[in-house]
């Protein structure tokens, strides 16, 4: 008899611990760590070279806008994230590779879906998981924009 009630507690724990699994009850996010770029944002800092070969293409569903990035942080970057500037929600990496190497750059290419604002804010992260957020960057202007590791940005080339 108490064998059987053993078993069935038994089950019973297992069935439970089972249900834990299947539906994530308990699942904690994993901190976010910032060791080698604190959190920062920053507004844009110009320069005035201009040239004329931003790439754009019009489609039926809007615009695409696409320029070019330097990385110039001082350290490699594992993702980067662009977004409208009036929206929170960053969706997925947009990195060709899948690392940035510092001194790299990279193109940025802006989908239509994202609708006819020029204002984006970008985001970058490290191995590490530290990052850094760039704010109000103007993707109509730029061809080419220079990331720096104190938050801080510079349009190395605009239209």
């Amino acid at each position: 008899m108490k064998n059987n009630k053993l078993y069935s507690f038994t089950s019973m724990i297992a069935i439970i611990a089972l249900f834990v699994i299947i539906t994530g009850c308990g699942k904690k996010e994993a901190p976010k760590t910032e060791d080698k770029a604190p959190s920062k944002t920053t507004e844009n800092k110009s320069t005035e070279n201009k040239t004329t070969d931003i790439k754009t293409t019009d489609n039926s569903a809007g615009v695409t806008y696409s320029y070019d990035v330097v990385n110039h942080t001082g350290f490699t970057l594992v993702d980067v994230f662009v977004t409208p500037a009036e929206t929170d929600h960053w969706g997925k990496d947009i990195l060709p590779n899948d690392l940035f190497e510092n001194g790299s750059s990279i193109k940025v290419t802006i989908p239509p879906d994202y609708g006819t604002t020029c204002m984006f804010d970008m985001k970058i992260t490290d191995a590490a998981g530290g990052h850094i957020t760039f704010k109000n960057i103007d993707i109509c202007k730029i061809v080419k924009l220079q990331i720096n590791g104190d938050g801080t940005f510079e349009y190395l080339a605009t239209k």
